[in-house]
C-alpha cells in the first residue's frame, strides 16, 4: 500500500485482475490486456472509494528471429513482466512460436503500409510542440476555438493517434472523439486542412478491427462518402472554370489580361487540387481498397440495382479488357461476379462486344472466375440469354477437353441456364458427343458431387426438347438417374433436380412410356410425395399428376395414395371403430345403457359411420372416392371436387400442386348441430336412423 500524501490517513490499494495475452496484429510483439482495480481505504482498512480501468501493455520483441530459442525467451518475458503470472509460461511460448513462424503475406504487407505508424504525416500547420497523451484535455479545449485553433488541436491529437499504443487511451475519451466527429460533420466545408486531419485520426482507428466500433458509432463512413461526393463535384466545377478561361485565352491570345487571369486560375487550381488529393488520397494504391468497398456493397441485391445508374460497369469492363493475358485482380473479378447476378448489370456487360470479349478471354486463359461471371450473366431471361446462341458450341466444346473440373463445372452451369426455344439441343448433343459424357458422370463416385449435380441440371434443361429426351432415354440415362437417386437420397438438392428431370421427361410420349413401364420412377415419386422438403413435394405432385392423366392404373394408385395420406387421421379413427365392432374394448366405454340414454347428437357411432366407405375386410373402398367425385354423397361436403381430383394439364402446362387441402383440414364442413342432423338423416340409407 502506498500513502497518498503526508498526513493523509487514507491508503490506496491496487490490484491487477483478468490478464489475457495475444499477439500484435502487425508487429513482433505480445499484447497484455489487464484490468486494474484501485480502492481507497480508510484508517480502519474499510473501502471508501473504488474504481476499475482496462489497461494494455505491449511487449515488443525486436530480437525475435527464426533462430531464437522461444523457450528461453518466454521465461525471460515472464520474469521481467510482473503482469504475467508464471502459470502462463506455456501460453507465452506458444505465442512466441506463432510470431516466429508468421509470414508476411501480401495482405499483411498491405496492412503494414496503411498502419497508423507508417501513415504519411499530414501537418497543415507547423507545430513546434510534441503531443503528450496526458495533455489530451488541453487539446480537447482547442477544438472549441476558431478554425486555426481547431486545426492545431486536431493535429496534436493526430500525432497521438499515429502511435498504436495511444489508441486504447483515446478510445476511452469519448468526449474528445465526439467533439472530433461533430466538428468534421459541421465544419469540414470551411477548411480542407481541418477535414483532412480529423479523417486521418479516424483512419488510425480503422486500421485495427478492435476499434471499428468507433467508426460505426460516429457514422464516419457515411460522412466520408458525403465528403467525397462533394469534393468530386468541386473538382468538376474547377475543371469547367479552368476550361472556360483557357478557351477565352486561346481565342484572344493577344489579350495579356486574359493570359494572366488564366495563369492565376491555373496556379489556384493546382493548389486546390493538391489539398484535395491529400484529403481524398485518388493514388494507385487506393484502387484495391476501392474495389474492396464496392465488393462489399455489391453483396446485397438491393445495392446491385444501383450500379446501372453509374458509369461503373463500363469502367469495370474496360479494366477487364486492359488486363490482356495477365491474371486479373481478385477484387476486380469478384466484384464483376457479384454484379453479373443483376439483370440490368448483365445487359450493360454484354453491350457491344462485351460478351464476345469475355468468352474469348475465358476460353484462352481457362479462367474459372471469369467463366463464373459468364455463368451469372447466362441466367437472365430476355435479350441477354439470346446472345449466347453464338457461343453454345464454344461452351460445349470445353466439356470433353482436358480442362480442370472447376472450369468444366462453370461451363456446364452456363449451358444449363440456356433455356432458349431456338436452340437445337439435339444437334449440340450429337455434334459434341455429350450423351456418353453425361451418362458416365451420373455414376456415383465418377466425379465430385458439384460436377455430377451440374450434369443432372443440364439433363433437365435439354430434356425440354422432345428429340433430346428420346435420345437420353434410349441411352439408358433414366436407370442411371434412379441409381444416383438411391445414392444421394439424403441430399435434397440432388433429389429435387433428379425429380425435375423426370418431370420434364413425362411431357414427351417416348420418355413417358419408358418411365412408366420400364422403370420404378413412379414408385420413387410416390414415396417422395411426402418428403419434408416442400420443393421436392411440389415437383413430385406435378409429375405424378401427369402420369395419372396418361396411365389409368397408375392414376388409381396415385389417387388412393393421395387420399390415404391427406385423410390419414380420419382413416385411423375409422379403423379403430372397426376394431371396436369386432369385439375389442369399446373406445367410448362399456356401459351400453348409458350410451343409449344419451342424446342422439352425442352418438359417436352415428357421426362416424363407415358404411359405404370401409369394406368388410377393413380396407378403403375405391367407390367412395368415385361417389364423392360424382356428387353421390349428399350435401354434407362443402368443398369442390377439384380440391380432391387432379386437374388435367396439357403437355405445355406446368401444373401447380394438385391439392388445395392441408392434412390438418377437416374433410366435412358443418355449420350447426341441427344442420348436421338433417344432413345425416337425408344422406344415410339405413332405415334404423
Amino acid at each position: 500500500m502506498d500513502k497518498l500524501q503526508t498526513g493523509d490517513p487514507r491508503y490506496l490499494k491496487r490490484k491487477v485482475k483478468g490478464c489475457t495475452l495475444d499477439v500484435h496484429p502487425t508487429e513482433k510483439a505480445i499484447v497484455v490486456q489487464y484490468e486494474v482495480e484501485a480502492m481507497i481505504l480508510g484508517e480502519q482498512g474499510d473501502a471508501m472509494v473504488g474504481g476499475r480501468k482496462e489497461c494494455q501493455k505491449i511487449i515488443r520483441l525486436k530480437s525475435l528471429s527464426s533462430n531464437t530459442d522461444t523457450s528461453s525467451l518466454a521465461r525471460k518475458v515472464v520474469e521481467e513482466c510482473h503482469l504475467i503470472h508464471p502459470s502462463k509460461l506455456n501460453e507465452v511460448e506458444q505465442l512466441l512460436f506463432y510470431l516466429q513462424n508468421r509470414r508476411q503475406t501480401n495482405d499483411d504487407q498491405g496492412k503494414k503500409r496503411t498502419s497508423p505508424r507508417d501513415f504519411a504525416p499530414y501537418t497543415p500547420v507547423e507545430l513546434n510542440e510534441e503531443a503528450r497523451i496526458n495533455s489530451i484535455d488541453e487539446y480537447l479545449e482547442l477544438l472549441y476555438e476558431d478554425i486555426q485553433e481547431k486545426i492545431r488541436g486536431a493535429t496534436l491529437i493526430f500525432q497521438l493517434a499515429r502511435n498504436p499504443d495511444n489508441l486504447e487511451e483515446l478510445k476511452q475519451n469519448e468526449m474528445a472523439l465526439a467533439a472530433l466527429a461533430r466538428i468534421l460533420r459541421e465544419d469540414w466545408k470551411q477548411s480542407v486542412d481541418l477535414a483532412t486531419t480529423i479523417i486521418c485520426i479516424f483512419f488510425c482507428f480503422s486500421s485495427f478491427s478492435q476499434f471499428h466500433g468507433v467508426i460505426t458509432h460516429f457514422k464516419i463512413g457515411a460522412l466520408c462518402m458525403n465528403i467525397i461526393e462533394h469534393e468530386l463535384k468541386r473538382y468538376d466545377l474547377w475543371q469547367d472554370e479552368l476550361q472556360r478561361k483557357r478557351k477565352a485565352y486561346e481565342e484572344f491570345s493577344e489579350n495579356q489580361n486574359l493570359r494572366k487571369e488564366h495563369e492565376k486560375s491555373l496556379k489556384k487550381y493546382q493548389s486546390l487540387l493538391t489539398k484535395q488529393e491529400q484529403l481524398l488520397r485518388d493514388d494507385e494504391g487506393q484502387r484495391q481498397l476501392s474495389m474492396c468497398i464496392l465488393y462489399h456493397i455489391s453483396m446485397e441485391d438491393r445495392f446491385k440495382s444501383m450500379f446501372p445508374n453509374t458509369d461503373c460497369i463500363p469502367q469495370l469492363m474496360k479494366m477487364i479488357y486492359d488486363s490482356g493475358e495477365q491474371k486479373m485482380d481478385f477484387e476486380l473479378i469478384s466484384l464483376c461476379i457479384n454484379l453479373a447476378a443483376n439483370k440490368l448489370n448483365a445487359q450493360l456487360m454484354c453491350q457491344g462486344n462485351g460478351l464476345k470479349m469475355l468468352m474469348k478471354r475465358s476460353m484462352k486463359l481457362k479462367d474459372v472466375l471469369l467463366m463464373k461471371m459468364i455463368r451469372n450473366i447466362s441466367q437472365h431471361n430476355g435479350p441477354t440469354k439470346s446472345l449466347f446462341l453464338d457461343h453454345v458450341g464454344d461452351l460445349a466444346a470445353q466439356i470433353n477437353l482436358e480442362n480442370t473440373e472447376e472450369y468444366v463445372i462453370e461451363c456446364l452451369g452456363s449451358l444449363a441456364n440456356l433455356t432458349i426455344p431456338d436452340l437445337d439441343w439435339a444437334l449440340v448433343l450429337k455434334e459434341y458427343n455429350l450423351v456418353p459424357y453425361l451418362k458416365d458422370r451420373l455414376k456415383p463416385g465418377a466425379a465430385e458431387d458439384d460436377l455430377i449435380l451440374e450434369v443432372v441440371i443440364l439433363i433437365g434443361t435439354v430434356s425440354m426438347d422432345d428429340s433430346c429426351a428420346a435420345m437420353l432415354a434410349k441411352s439408358g440415362i433414366i436407370p442411371a438417374l434412379i441409381e444416383l437417386l438411391n445414392a444421394q437420397q439424403v441430399d435434397d438438392e440432388f433429389v429435387c433436380q433428379i425429380v425435375y428431370v423426370f418431370y420434364q421427361m413425362v411431357f414427351h410420349k417416348a420418355t413417358r412410356d419408358v418411365i412408366i413401364n420400364d422403370t420404378q420412377a413412379p414408385t420413387y415419386l410416390i414415396d417422395l410425395m411426402h418428403d419434408n422438403n416442400a420443393e421436392i413435394r411440389k415437383v413430385c405432385d406435378n409429375t405424378l399428376d401427369i402420369i395419372a392423366e396418361y396411365d389409368e392404373e397408375w392414376g388409381k394408385r396415385i389417387q388412393n395414395e393421395k387420399f390415404r395420406w391427406y385423410n390419414c387421421q380420419w382413416l385411423e379413427m375409422v379403423e379403430n371403430r372397426q376394431m371396436d365392432e369386432t369385439g375389442e374394448p369399446l373406445l367410448y366405454g362399456e356401459d351400453e345403457d348409458s350410451i343409449e340414454n344419451r342424446d342422439i347428437l352425442e352418438r359417436p357411432d352415428l357421426l362416424y359411420s363407415a358404411d359405404g366407405i370401409v369394406s368388410t375386410d377393413g380396407a378403403i373402398s375405391p367407390e367412395f372416392y368415385t361417389n364423392l367425385k360424382n356428387g353421390e354423397l349428399g350435401q354434407s361436403y362443402s368443398g369442390s371436387v377439384s380440391e380432391f381430383a387432379s386437374s388435367a394439364h396439357g403437355p405445355a402446362d406446368r401444373p401447380v400442386s394438385a391439392y388445395g387441402f392441408r392434412p390438418d383440414e377437416q374433410l366435412f364442413n358443418y355449420t350447426t348441430s341441427s344442420q348436421l342432423t338433417w344432413n345425416l338423416v337425408n344422406t344415410n340409407t339405413d332405415p334404423a336412423i
